[in-house]
């Protein structure tokens, strides 16, 4: 028999988050514009017990994939909170990058990059590119870097006991938070002839943040603090029940609650005011902003503060409180949830250009 052709792609993006995954699929023709078409799934890889499929567990055919590693399996994608326990912990961890859960999230993104490009049994990515926080970058990219490359193989959903095989040749890894600056930058041109841009980027486990003039990066007033969205919803949670922190759905229902500015949410048949849990949910975001303004150090030299990521909303607003005479230079980024992973698919696109002599 004649073996499948394999299908290739130049550029693609990941951003594996501690709430949602993100992934970049190529750009696609939207009228007269050439747009990058993206997808997310829940940050979930609960473990399948030995002999059990999710096809036979959910009788159909859930929106995900089986990863196999060190003999555990995996169930990964949007249908995976079909396979969770209930108990699904998320710890921040310094070396998050290196865990079999975020190589199984990798390769669940790298499932639905596969059906995208209606590949039949093999896939070739050129070019990879994968963001990390600041503060674990210098000691990760190269690892991960080394992680993503090369072949990845996921179970057959035609044909049992067969592999899809996806072989990506060159990945790169950069910064979280320059990922929106890239993507910032494709889109406002002009932000960027000049003055300095601070990009604020606030995920589910780090706040993350970018300082750059024009281009240029400034490593030294850029950073990371291990603490975010998902310390807020613990906020909450800890008041309640400490047990919540490792229930997936209902910390999903407060940090939701939270970015909305909504007055309540609901669990167990329960209502629970937010407003109760204020004091909690301020004390992470001072902390936080703190730690950064301390790393900083002037805000007056700014020119631009640009919001982006899953939390971007909850703390431009508290940045606006704490700091009004900065409100001229702050704006929310157009699309804070997939701006990271929009700008890495650009900087692959950059990186992949030929060089002219």
């Amino acid at each position: 028999m004649k073996p499948d052709t394999p299908v290739v792609v130049d550029v693609r993006a990941i951003d594996v988050g501690y709430f949602s995954i993100k992934l970049s699929l190529g750009r696609k023709l939207v009228g007269d514009s050439s747009t990058i078409a993206t997808a997310l799934f829940p940050s979930l890889a609960p473990r399948l017990p030995a002999g059990l499929t999710p096809q036979s567990a959910l009788h159909g055919k859930p929106d995900g994939c089986v990863v196999s590693l060190e003999d555990v399996n995996y169930f990964v994608g949007r249908d995976a909170i079909l396979c969770s326990s209930g108990r699904e912990p998320r710890e921040v961890l310094g070396d998050y990058s290196q865990t079999d859960k975020y190589l199984a999230l990798m390769r669940g993104a790298l499932h639905y990059i596969f059906q995208d490009a209606q590949a039949k049994s093999e896939l070739v990515i050129r070019h990879l590119v994968l963001g990390l926080p600041l503060n674990t970058f210098g000691e990760n990219r190269d690892k991960l870097a080394q992680r993503a490359m090369g072949e990845h193989l996921l179970p057959d959903p035609v044909h049992p006991g067969a592999h899809r095989r996806i072989t990506v040749e060159r990945a790169s890894v950069i910064v979280q938070p320059q990922g929106a600056l890239v993507s910032l930058a494709a889109n406002h041109t002009k932000t960027f002839q000049d003055g300095w841009v601070l990009v604020i980027d606030p995920g589910g486990g780090t706040l993350d943040w970018y300082v750059a003039r024009g281009r240029l990066p400034n490593w030294q007033r850029s950073g990371a603090y291990p603490k975010s969205m998902l310390a807020c919803a613990y906020a909450v949670a800890d008041k309640i029940d400490p047990t919540w922190r490792d229930n997936f759905e209902i910390i999903e229902r407060i940090d939701k609650a939270i970015r909305e500015n909504a007055p309540s949410f609901k669990t167990g048949g329960q209502t629970y005011e937010l407003s109760n849990f204020a004091t909690g949910i301020e004390a992470v975001l001072k902390e936080s902003t703190d730690k950064m303004v301390a790393k900083l150090g002037s805000l007056d030299n700014l020119d631009t503060i640009l919001f982006t990521g899953g939390g971007a909303k909850v703390y431009f607003d508290f940045f606006s409180k704490r700091y009004p005479k900065l409100a001229s230079i702050m704006a929310m980024d157009d699309d804070p949830v997939f701006a990271n992973v929009k700008g890495f698919h650009v900087a692959g696109e950059i990186m992949s250009m030929p060089v002219r002599n």
